[in-house]
Formats: structure tokens, C-alpha cells, sequence
């Protein structure tokens, strides 16, 4: 039986109707959603279709019966990565940012404490970016942002984007780094197999690398990262990564070993084998639960089942820590944020709904 207050903290929304009429108008490209049918609808871009949907991702009751059914008492939930269009045009996508964040911000309203948000804003503006962070931190109560593993063609640890890590750690904003579909070109093959199997975790485990050894996390002391499915490639690269800045002498391992812990990663690795791994490298402290619902077929039933499995060969402890804790550590909430009862409501002052 899954506990109570158990947090989810990988999960996709997308809202319902038509962006506003001067995102369409600059940016003719920006995902949207189309319903088809009672149960199905489907993300466009332009006239392209981007892929089939299940109501859940825009309709609020049917994500809370997902969630019962699983056992999930509250999910935190994050723009569909296909959002993050960095290259569209500045202005029309920061409209477009205002729009994903109220929708979440009125998900979570709607959702009578069992959602958090976590919203978007346009990277390739700095005045925009800094403006929609203050807004969906102190105006809406978001309490994190997602970011892709690649903003307009720069790694993390780009000094350019500098200004972005500054200001999520001042306002202590958790961040969410997510692959885009296909991983951006991170492995040399091509279909969806490659993309979806090599691709993204490859890209995921980039995107950490920048952020380790490219001194971001050291700069920014602050900072509470984390890393969906699992940090990709990451948790197995690592001892080769770590030798070779030895040998290079660029980092100290210790010090490496310490940035690493910063980080957290999500479970969704689909294999209850590597979730002991997981830990080892992250800590029992740095691991949540993550299913990105409601995209993948049978979870997060299936995460929650491998977790069971792996339990025994988890330190004591650990697993209601990924449960529940380290979920409330990564998005700054108190320990009696989140009442016992699952189907009870969080306070709504400690997230700031509006």
C-alpha cells in the first residue's frame, strides 16, 4: 500500500483552450491542444500534430482519479517540455509563459491542495525570464520552474545564463531540468526508439555534467536541482567522468563527489535494479518519485511496484524518504505542509494560490 502524502513530483499539465490571441499572432507554432473526444485530445503545433493525449494531462478531476487510483496524494506538475520553445520570438513567448503559468497556478487552485506548480519562463529574454520567475514565484505560488538541457543551443554552465540560476536561487525556486523530445540531437541515430531510449537520458546526462563540472552548482550554493528520469545516463557515467577530470586535473573527486550530492534525480528508470544505484550515487536523501504522468503507460503504478522491489536492498528509511521527504526538501516545504490524509488538502498558504 503506498503511503499517504506520497509526492509525485514528475508530472505534466498542459491547459485546456487556445493561447491568447498575441501568442498565436507572433509565434504561429505554439503548442496547443486539441480535444478530440471525451477521453482523448491531441498537442499541435501549427498544423502538425505532436502527439495523442489523454485527458488527465488538461482535465483536473480525471488527473486527481489517476492519482487515486495509483495512491499518489500529490502531484507536482510541470509544463509539457514541448513548451519550451526558446527560439520562438521573445515577446509572444513570454505571453505565452504567462499563459502555461496561470493555467498551472489555476490547476493547483482547482485541485483543492493535491497539485503543486511548477512553471516556465522565456530563457532567451533575461528581462523577460527575470520578470515571469518573480511572477510565478511571488504573484502565483509556483514553487519551482522547469527548464530544458539546452537553452537556444547553450549548455547550463553557459556564462549567459547566469543571470537565471542568480535569480531561482534568491528566490528559491526549485528547478526541474527536463529533456526535449529526441533528445536534441545527443546520439548519432535517428527514430523514436534511439530518441526516446538513448537520446534523452544522453542529453540528461549533459545537462548534469554542465552542471557539476561546469561549476554551476558550485557557484550557486543554493540551488535545489533535479534531474527527471533518473539523470538520464548520468548515475553510470559519472565514475569515468570524475577519473577523467582526475587525470586532467581540472577537479578535485571529492569535491566532485559533493557537487554530485547536491543534485536530485527522479526514479522513473523503469527497472526496480537500478533505483539501489540510484541512491548510491545521489544519496537516500536526493532521490523522488517521478512518473511523468500521464504520458507513460502504466505508471506511476509500475515505479511505485519496482520501488517495493527494491526496498530491502535500500538503506533503512529510504524509501519513505523518496516517498515524501525529499519531495518536500525539493520544492522548500515545511515538513507539515502536506497533511497525513492524503485526500485532505494542503494548506493553501504553502504554496500561495491565488
Amino acid at each position: 500500500m503506498v503511503p499517504p502524502g506520497t509526492i509525485d513530483v514528475h508530472a505534466h499539465y498542459f491547459p485546456p483552450g487556445a493561447p491568447p490571441a498575441e501568442v498565436i499572432a507572433g509565434f504561429s507554432r505554439a503548442p496547443r491542444l486539441v480535444v478530440d473526444s471525451p477521453a482523448e485530445g491531441r498537442l499541435v503545433r501549427g498544423s502538425d500534430n505532436f502527439r495523442v493525449v489523454r485527458r488527465p494531462l488538461w482535465d483536473v478531476r480525471a488527473r486527481l482519479e489517476d492519482m487515486e487510483r495509483a495512491g499518489i496524494g500529490v502531484q507536482a506538475i510541470s509544463p509539457v517540455p514541448v513548451t519550451l520553445a526558446y527560439g520562438a520570438p521573445a515577446a509572444p513567448f513570454a505571453a505565452y509563459c504567462r499563459w502555461i503559468n496561470e493555467s498551472v497556478a489555476g490547476a493547483v487552485a482547482e485541485s483543492n491542495g493535491r497539485l503543486i506548480g511548477i512553471g516556465t519562463v522565456p530563457l532567451g529574454s533575461p528581462p523577460g525570464c527575470l520578470a515571469e520567475l518573480r511572477y510565478l514565484s511571488e504573484v502565483l505560488g509556483l514553487r519551482g520552474v522547469e527548464i530544458g538541457t539546452r537553452i537556444n543551443g547553450m549548455e547550463l554552465d553557459d556564462p549567459a545564463l547566469a543571470y537565471f540560476f542568480d535569480a531561482a536561487d534568491s528566490l528559491r525556486l526549485a528547478v526541474l531540468v527536463h529533456p526535449v523530445d529526441g533528445g536534441g540531437g545527443a546520439v548519432r541515430r535517428s527514430g523514436f526508439t534511439y530518441d526516446f531510449g538513448l537520446g534523452m537520458p544522453s542529453d540528461t546526462a549533459l545537462a548534469a555534467t554542465a552542471l557539476v563540472f561546469g561549476g554551476v552548482l558550485d557557484r550557486h550554493r543554493g540551488l535545489r536541482i533535479a534531474m527527471v528520469h533518473g539523470c538520464g545516463t548520468f548515475p553510470w557515467a559519472y565514475p569515468r567522468l570524475r577519473l577523467g577530470a582526475q587525470i586532467a586535473a581540472t577537479h578535485l573527486p571529492e569535491e566532485l563527489d559533493h557537487l554530485v550530492s547536491r543534485l536530485y534525480a527522479d526514479t522513473l528508470v523503469f527497472d526496480a535494479a537500478h533505483l539501489p544505484a540510484l541512491v548510491h550515487r545521489f544519496g537516500s536523501n536526493r532521490v523522488l518519485l517521478g512518473s511523468d504522468h500521464p504520458f507513460i503507460p502504466g505508471e506511476p503504478e509500475g515505479g511505485l511496484a519496482d520501488l517495493d522491489s527494491a526496498a530491502q536492498y535500500l538503506p533503512p528509511g529510504t524509501v519513505p524518504r523518496i516517498l515524501r521527504d525529499n519531495a518536500l526538501e525539493f520544492l522548500g516545504l515545511s515538513s507539515g505542509a502536506l497533511v497525513t490524509d492524503h485526500f485532505s488538502p494542503i494548506k493553501e498558504d504553502h504554496y500561495g494560490t491565488h
